[in-house]
């Protein structure tokens, strides 16, 4: 927006003098961005603030002003208000917005003089809001000022970084320690082949310049007697060698334990001494924080006392976990055990109910021909009954007996846990039908696959332990939104080795918990009553009594695989139990 052609204070802006000088030393040299849509407003400006010694950038356009202080934020934006395309409302919208420019100060310099366009402004953001036309002694005070507190922010954020620095963590005891600046003296030194500059710091004092509270509070000194001092009349040469001066040669933060005595007791203190440089990159303040660790370090000796306790109880929680693992193979035996008696419920039932039948059909037959009523139709009926009563009790207890001799075999090798040769698939699926009522109880499917005649020298009673816990895991954990799964177990064999592949299609474990499944107590089910030793008896057994190895593969929401390799020959001997 131009400014009034009328206003004789435009005709002589460059011209007017004005009272206020800016103070040169502070603000000479300051990048002020003027927007504003008439060239000659641009070049009355450009020439006025030239002249003050700033470094001016004109734009006419408001995109243009916003790319040009995102590329390089100025000191100072000069903004105009009444502009094509962009407005100034909206420049400065777009500015405040922008982490790159929102901390630049905004100069409102505009026609506009109603109250609603100057409160506008200022809730856009600006810092001031000038009208036109404008007296330029009134401009450069304004835009000097904004410089002025730009500079004093800028000092003041140093200065907050800097007593953030020294009371951080304010429960430490904070000492700042001065540190005097040699160079001069080396200088000195090395035209006269004398002393270097490490040398003379020695001989300098490093003079305590503050504290705070904790430092006197744990000291029990006062302020008097450590601001202003020497360190060396509180520590030793040779703490102020090996700690205050090799921090400043270094430039590193140094970290150490020493002891003091304080009021006739020995105490210990752990110190950090971290440099401060100045722009020159020379270390000129010392960063001091302590704290007493005299109680850390009776700790540790109580500590060390307690780790032979601590030894002792771990034993004891080992044969407590042999004790707790010894209850899990009995819980699965006994799992096994419920399992059985209600599969062999059904056969025996079913035999007794029809063994039933067939004595009422055998005790009318009987009347009958006592009574010499016997007709033959009724002979024939009974004999129909009789043969198919006969058939049925026949085939429930051949199936009773079958699984009572399959539980047998199986109870027996958990329970004894003996090596012999035996086909891995006909007895993965004996062990399988001894788990069918928890199976049949869920809405999940078990399929068993591989060749029948695969054989191996093992111990059964493991990998009937091994199978079992894997089912019942899977069945506690894959599922569970109880929606149908499937449990598949593939057997392969080679000339040495044999593979048991055991994989559900069920949630999957986490990758974080992958690494800890086979841990004793690790269960993510505890409140369904799970111990966390499923899964640590398997390990066991697989890599200790089976000689094996096993592994896991899992991605939640595909499943999860147990691959065990057995040997075909397992020639060790039996361990003692």
């Amino acid at each position: 927006m131009p400014f009034p052609t009328q206003s004789p204070t435009a005709q002589s802006f460059s011209a007017r003098s004005f009272s206020a000088q800016p103070s040169q030393a502070e603000t000479f040299g300051a990048d002020i961005l003027v927007v504003d849509d008439t060239p000659d407003n641009l070049r009355l400006l450009l020439s006025v603030l030239g002249k003050q010694g700033y470094r001016v950038r004109p734009v006419t356009q408001g995109l243009l002003a916003i790319t040009a202080a995102q590329l390089d934020p100025p000191d100072l934006i000069l903004l105009d208000i009444k502009m094509p395309d962009m407005d100034g409302y909206e420049v400065c919208r777009r500015l405040k917005g922008d982490p790159r420019t929102r901390h630049v100060p905004v100069i409102f310099l505009t026609v506009l003089d109603d109250v609603v366009d100057i409160v506008k402004g200022f809730e856009l953001g600006g810092i001031d809001y000038i009208t036109k036309p404008v007296r330029t002694d009134e401009l450069l005070v304004r835009i000097d000022n904004q410089i002025k507190i730009q500079l004093l922010q800028k000092q003041l954020s140093a200065q907050e970084l800097f007593l953030r620095t020294i009371y951080n963590g304010i429960e430490a005891a904070v000492s700042v320690i001065d540190v005097p600046d040699t160079a001069g003296v080396a200088e000195r030194g090395e035209r006269a082949g004398g002393d270097s500059a490490g040398h003379d710091l020695e001989r300098q004092p490093l003079t305590i310049i503050n504290v705070n509270e904790a430092f006197l509070r744990m000291t029990g000194l006062s302020r008097s007697q450590l601001e202003g001092a020497d360190v060396r009349r509180f520590v030793s040469s040779e703490i102020v060698r090996s700690h205050h001066l090799a921090c400043i040669e270094t430039g590193e933060p140094i970290t150490h334990e020493d002891t003091v005595e304080l009021h006739g007791k020995l105490t210990w203190w752990l110190s950090t001494h971290t440099p401060l440089r100045n722009d020159q990159g020379r270390v000129y303040r010392l960063i001091g924080t302590s704290l007493e660790i005299t109680d850390r370090k009776q700790a540790e000796t109580q500590l060390a006392k307690r780790t032979e306790e601590l030894s002792q109880a771990l034993e004891s929680l080992k044969a407590a976990q042999s004790d707790l693992i010894r209850s899990a193979k009995m819980a699965a035996l006994g799992n096994l055990v419920a399992g059985v008696a209600h599969e062999i419920n059904t056969p025996v039932g079913t035999a007794i109910m029809t063994a039933s039948t067939l004595e009422n059909a055998s005790r009318g037959i009987t009347t009958e021909l006592a009574k010499g009523e016997l007709k033959r139709s009724s002979f024939e009926s009974y004999l129909e009954v009789a043969t198919e009563c006969s058939h049925l009790i026949l085939n429930n207890l051949q199936r009773a007996g079958e699984l009572i001799h399959s539980f047998k075999q199986v109870a027996v090798d958990q329970s004894s846990l003996q090596k012999r040769t035996f086909e891995l698939k006909t007895y993965v699926q004996e062990v399988i039908t001894n788990l069918r009522p928890q199976i049949k109880s869920s809405s999940h499917c078990v399929r068993l696959s591989g060749k029948d005649e695969i054989t191996i020298l093992s111990y059964p009673g493991a990998i009937a332990q091994i199978i079992t816990n894997l089912i019942i895991n899977s069945l506690t954990h894959a599922f569970p939104d109880d929606e149908p799964g499937q449990i598949t177990i593939d057997i392969t064999q080679d000339s040495a080795l044999t593979t048991l592949r055991y994989h559900d299609d069920g949630c999957g474990i986490s990758e974080t918990d992958q690494s800890r499944i086979f841990e004793p107590f690790f269960t993510t089910a505890r409140e369904k009553g799970g111990s966390g030793l499923g899964l640590h008896l398997i390990y066991n057994l697989v890599t200790q009594k089976l000689k094996g190895d096993i592994r896991v593969a899992s991605e939640e929401g595909q499943g999860t695989t147990f691959t065990i390799t057995l040997p075909n020959q397992l020639e060790t001997p039996d361990p003692i139990e």
